[in-house]
């Protein structure tokens, strides 16, 4: 699975995906929200807001989005799963997950991510990355669900999710799917519509690429941020009492 990432190369996300900022929707963003556009982000958590890249009449758009997707058929104040991620063998049936899979893809930009191992009284977080440090995207699902109250609409994501390469599998039994260039170029296609071709693209990411290593557990807590928060520690270091993982 996913349970937070970082998107610490703000200025490159333009020129990476070769896309815009939809401006009109940054400076709607509540004066609570996370600088998600200017500043480094360390400990993206769910429910925050992120950004995803989408294709919106042919052209490239960079949307703030809620981590955490919302259908658009959800009631006010009906109580949902918190919907982070979307299991690939799942998107084609699950009522949240097979419009937007079938219509409303998205990348959801990342240059690292968390996860953790251990006990579940006892975990330990690592960052896993690429080697290169480069930008990457997760394959993403979105929606949009208008406000009946005032008719605001509101965009959310989900981060798709496949069985782990062999360097993730010693950490968990899940990962994100993250797209090489030419499988982004499809994700976002909307004339891409086989779902058969659509879920080949989504594939454990080749482990040689990647690396793992463990982090102190100042990530657990959804505020915390800072690069000290990617600081490599060892292992035995992690260990704590009544801490179990994310909060």
């Amino acid at each position: 699975m996913c349970g937070r990432f970082t998107l610490i190369q703000i200025i490159g996300l333009e020129l990476r995906f070769m896309a815009v900022f939809e401006y009109e929707d940054v400076l709607r963003l509540d004066a609570d929200t996370p600088a998600a556009f200017t500043e480094p982000r360390y400990n993206i958590a769910p429910t925050q807001q992120t950004l995803a890249v989408v294709n919106q009449s042919g052209a490239r758009v960079i949307k703030p989005m809620r981590w955490g997707l919302i259908p658009s058929w959800a009631k006010q104040g009906q109580k949902l799963p918190l919907n982070i991620n979307a299991r690939d063998d799942s998107l084609v049936t699950a009522g949240s997950w097979k419009t937007p899979f079938r219509r409303m893809r998205c990348l959801i930009p990342a240059d690292g991510f968390y996860e953790w191992t251990g006990p579940r009284n006892n975990r330990s977080p690592y960052f896993i990355h690429r080697k290169d440090g480069e930008l990457f995207a997760f394959a993403g699902i979105y929606d949009v669900r208008r406000d009946p109250s005032n008719g605001d609409t509101h965009a959310s994501c989900a981060i798709v999710t496949t069985k782990p390469n062999a360097l993730l599998k010693t950490i968990h039994d899940r990962m994100p799917a993250i797209l090489d260039a030419r499988a982004e170029e499809q994700w976002l296609d909307p004339r891409f519509t086989d779902a058969a071709s659509l879920l080949a693209l989504v594939r454990p990411y080749p482990p040689e690429q990647m690396e793992a290593y463990p982090v102190g557990r100042e990530v657990n807590p959804p505020g915390a941020g800072g690069p000290g928060l990617l600081a490599r520690v060892p292992a035995q270091m992690q260990l704590g009492a009544d801490d179990g993982g994310p909060a």
